[in-house]
């Protein structure tokens, strides 16, 4: 996942306090490099970069840190069926 803030760039402001230059570091730019590269040969994953589906992954993340998983077995199965309905 790209997790870039607004403190990993450097942003210069003209005098009517518009912005008109960034200024990142080169890992910076690799990493945004690397997504853009990722994009260009799948661009019909692109979705996966939304802000949704980036909130839904790290819901699902802390889920699975916080022990909120189930293993499934075909002798399990109802469980984990009853299990979801919860």
């Amino acid at each position: 996942m790209l997790d870039i803030q607004l403190t990993d760039a450097k942003i210069f402001y003209d005098r009517e306090g518009n912005a008109q230059e960034v200024l990142i570091s080169y890992d910076i730019f690799r990493r945004i490099q690397d997504l853009l590269e990722q994009l260009q040969a799948s661009p019909e994953q692109g979705y996966f970069w939304s802000d949704e589906w980036q909130s839904r992954i790290r819901e699902g993340e802390a889920d699975i840190y916080a022990g909120h998983t189930l293993q499934v077995t075909s002798d399990t199965i109802e469980t984990a069926l009853d299990w979801l309905d919860e």
